[in-house]
């Protein structure tokens, strides 16, 4: 078996039928577009792809497990009584 390198990539796409190649190319161009759309904004405006909102969302998950959050009680609490 041929180790996988550009060359052997590039011969392997040459040899392609014209509608297999261009489903491989619309398959590799909508995989880096899902990759780089902006699917979300921070609270200060800045862009976030899918991945990183993703992390983010990861990110809260674990801080609530690890018990750094407030209750809805507690916030409304907070501004009704104060």
């Amino acid at each position: 078996m041929e180790h996988l390198n550009a060359d052997n990539i590039y011969r392997e796409i040459v040899l392609l039928s014209d509608t297999d190649r261009d489903k491989l190319y619309n398959r590799m161009q909508n995989d880096f577009y899902k990759a780089t759309e902006i699917v979300a904004y921070t609270s200060a405006g800045d862009a976030l792809t899918r991945e990183q909102y993703k992390q983010r969302i990861n990110a809260g998950i674990e801080q609530c497990k690890r018990g750094e959050s407030i209750s809805l009680s507690e916030i409304y609490c907070t501004f009704v009584f104060s």
